[in-house]
């Protein structure tokens, strides 16, 4: 179902998927659980969840002529960090907006990890005293309007890049390969966990191939409104309309 949609390879293929033993030995021994190790997936600047939505973001961004990647994030925003190190792969600018999203009392916290790293990669980097908002912030704008003054062409990718027409369509890819895997390990899991801000990642797994299983939320009805039809249906695995989501 993905093969009708571009994409630009970030990631080494399929992650893996580990037994946690201890842990469930921990846990009184009554249940096994296992990672899918997503932070093994690239060796582009640690990897992680973020590269597989920007596999599929990126070929628009090209598409676009745009000659700058702006987004928004947290201080310490993974996303923000993995936006940069795709900028200066594929020879673009970066403009990160990066906001008081996560209180906190140390002193350098704006000057190490992530933002160090977009830094280093090349990133512009900009701190704003904002909370959190997946939205389309007032400091998001301006950081648009300001690379276009400039001369620039801005792609706006928004926060998590899950809330982007094509954003979803890497979690559909992760769900077919965790299908995959279930039948390799000759059994299904009972509960897929994961953690989740923007629905980036549960949305296309719920509207995919895991329905039905613990741990999984809905993709909300206005998210969905965001999305062409094509890309709704490569969730679904069916045909879908706008007035479907009336």
């Amino acid at each position: 179902m993905l093969k009708r949609f571009a994409r630009y390879p970030l990631t080494f293929g399929p992650t893996p998927v580990e037994k946690l033993d201890r842990l469930g030995k921990h846990l009184g021994g009554k249940v096994e659980i296992y990672a899918k190790r997503e932070d093994c997936n690239s060796g582009l600047a640690f990897g992680g969840n973020k590269l597989r939505k920007l596999e599929y973001i990126i070929p628009d961004a090209i598409a676009s002529d745009a000659d700058t990647l702006v987004t928004i994030g947290g201080v310490q925003s993974n996303h923000t960090r993995m936006v940069a190190a795709v900028a200066a792969k594929v020879g673009m600018k970066c403009l990160l907006v990066q906001g008081s999203w996560v209180p906190h009392d140390d002193a350098v916290y704006d000057r190490v990890g992530n933002i160090l790293l977009s830094r280093i990669m090349g990133a512009e980097v900009r701190l704003v005293d904002e909370g959190f908002d997946i939205g389309i912030s007032q400091s998001w704008k301006k950081a648009l309007y300001d690379v276009k003054a400039g001369g620039g062409r801005p792609y706006a990718i928004p926060a998590g890049a899950s809330v982007h027409k094509y954003g979803g369509l890497g979690y559909v890819g992760f769900a077919e390969e965790v299908r995959a895997q279930e039948k390799q390990l000759g059994f299904a899991f009972d509960d897929l966990i994961l953690a989740s801000a923007s629905t980036g990642m549960v949305g296309p797994m719920r509207r995919s191939v895991l329905d039905g299983r613990a741990g999984l939320t809905e993709f909300s009805r206005k998210q969905m409104r965001h999305l062409p039809d094509a890309v709704v249906s490569a969730f679904t695995r069916k045909p879908y309309t706008r007035s479907r989501l009336a």
